[in-house]
C-alpha cells in the first residue's frame, strides 16, 4: 500500500510539473501601470453596481474607459492579467498598490465632503425662528 501511495504520489508531482506559466507579454505593464489599471476597474466596477442606469444612460461602456484612458486593448490587458495572476508574489504587490491608491481616493473624497459640509451654514433656532418670521410677514 505504501509503494502504491508513493507511486501516485510521484505521478502526480510528475504530472504537474509540466505546467508553464504564462510567458511576459509583449507590450508588458510594470506593476505601477497595472495597479493604475485595476484601480479603474474596480472603481468602475464598484459605481456599476451603486448606479447601473447612469452608465447606461450616458452611454459608457467601462471595460472601452478603461482601455482608452490607459491606451490599452483588452488583448493586452488580458494578457498581463494573467502573466501577474501566475506570479503571486507580483500580482499581491500590484493588489497592494491597487489598495494604496483607493485609500488615498476614499482619503480625498472624505476630505471633499467634509469640507461640503463645513461650507453649509447650519442655522440655529434663532435664525430659523427669524427667517420664518420675514416669511410670513411677506405672505
Amino acid at each position: 500500500m505504501r509503494k502504491l501511495s508513493a507511486i501516485l504520489s510521484l505521478l502526480i508531482i510528475g504530472a504537474c510539473s509540466g505546467i508553464e506559466r504564462t510567458p511576459k507579454p509583449d507590450p508588458f505593464f510594470d506593476t505601477e501601470k497595472m495597479a493604475s489599471i485595476m484601480t479603474d476597474v474596480y472603481l468602475i466596477e464598484g459605481s456599476m453596481t451603486s448606479n447601473r442606469k447612469s452608465f447606461v444612460d450616458l452611454g459608457i461602456i467601462p471595460d472601452q474607459y478603461v482601455y482608452q484612458k490607459h491606451g490599452i486593448d483588452s488583448i493586452s490587458f488580458k494578457n498581463n492579467f494573467n502573466y501577474y495572476a501566475d506570479r503571486v508574489e507580483d500580482f499581491i504587490e500590484v493588489l497592494d498598490l491597487v489598495d494604496e491608491k483607493l485609500l488615498v481616493i476614499k482619503d480625498s473624497v472624505t476630505a471633499r465632503q467634509n469640507n461640503i459640509n463645513k461650507a453649509v451654514p447650519q442655522l440655529d433656532s434663532i435664525s430659523k425662528n427669524k427667517i420664518d418670521k420675514v416669511l410670513e410677514s411677506l405672505k
